[in-house]
């Protein structure tokens, strides 16, 4: 039987590959230093590990859980939002947990990406905007990131595209792999570029509290976030985060963040720290762990068709 024509673009994940290659050196005796997909090296807090194994003497542990995350989660998530950003989210309409980055790009590119759009993806960048983007159908359109300008986008470059098919737009600041950190000026900038193109803008923010002494979301950008009435009739934006948000991915620093949020759980009951610890303590991707934030800033055009 044949496969599906969209898995002729599937081919062996880099990190997969690269690691193989890694694990021969290995094997062979050569002397590696493992810089590689970022995961952990430190264990959980004892508080966490205590509190998941204390959740599975729950009563409904062995359950379904809500298709949304439990509430208390949610408002924990939109809370950690407030605090750290000054963002106000809607914890019932605006935050989805997830089980990680991969599965946050997917669903984002499966929402909005029909075959044939372009997809903006920064080179450097993670391997699986160009994998996904694959898998959906979209044309790829690279643009790249030189140290000359601090990783950050050309916007004069950008300008001088054909745009016309371009529905999306992926961002990642700190920027992964060089470390870079936009500005406000500079994520203000992109924000006006992604506006005037009518132009889905995705921040797959995994680093924002890791060596980054001002930690920011681009939803605080003034005119990122549609108003929330606006926001039901347009594309209603998601901040995916498995740490303390969905659709904004924020991993953030892994080990203090867990601690305090692992504390905070316990006082909960125990379905509830059940859930919160998990989605702080889920398997990592091959970024770091998955605890990052994924901030869609959607463009606001009067005329533009409602999106379910």
């Amino acid at each position: 039987m044949k496969t599906a024509i969209r898995l002729n673009t599937v081919q062996e994940y880099y990190f997969s590959r690269k690691l193989r290659e890694v694990r021969g050196l290995m094997a062979a005796g050569k002397p590696i230093i493992n810089m590689g997909i970022g995961s952990p090296d430190l264990a959980p807090d004892p508080t966490v590990t205590e509190a998941l194994i204390a959740a599975t003497a729950a009563e409904n542990a062995h359950q379904y859980q809500s298709y949304q995350g439990l509430p208390e989660l949610r408002e924990a998530m939109a809370s950690f939002y407030k605090k750290h950003f000054g963002v106000s989210l809607d914890a019932a309409t605006e935050i989805l947990p997830l089980m990680g980055s991969k599965e946050g790009i997917m669903h984002i590119s499966m929402a909005f990406l029909n075959p044939g759009d372009g997809v903006l993806i920064p080179d450097p960048g993670y391997p699986t905007y160009q994998s996904v983007s694959d898998l959906v159908g979209a044309k790829v359109i690279p643009y790249r990131l030189r140290k000359e300008t601090n990783w950050l986008p050309d916007i004069v470059a950008l300008e001088q595209l054909d745009l016309t098919q371009v529905k999306l737009m992926w961002l990642s600041y700190p920027h992964m792999p060089t470390g870079a950190v936009a500005s406000e000026a500079a994520l203000t900038e992109l924000v006006a570029f992604a506006k005037k193109h009518d132009i889905l803008l995705v921040n797959d923010n995994p680093y924002g509290f890791i060596l980054n002494n001002a930690p920011q979301s681009i939803l605080s950008i003034p005119g990122a976030k549609p108003h929330r009435h606006r926001a039901r009739h347009r594309h209603s934006i998601r901040v995916r985060s498995e740490h303390v948000s969905p659709w904004a991915h924020h991993r953030c620093d892994r080990q203090r963040h867990r601690h305090r949020h692992a504390k905070s759980r316990q006082r909960k009951n125990a379905n509830a720290a059940s859930m919160g610890n998990i989605a702080k303590t889920a398997a990592p991707t091959q970024k770091t762990t998955d605890t990052t934030p994924i901030a869609i800033a959607v463009p606001q055009r009067p005329n533009a068709k409602a999106s379910h």
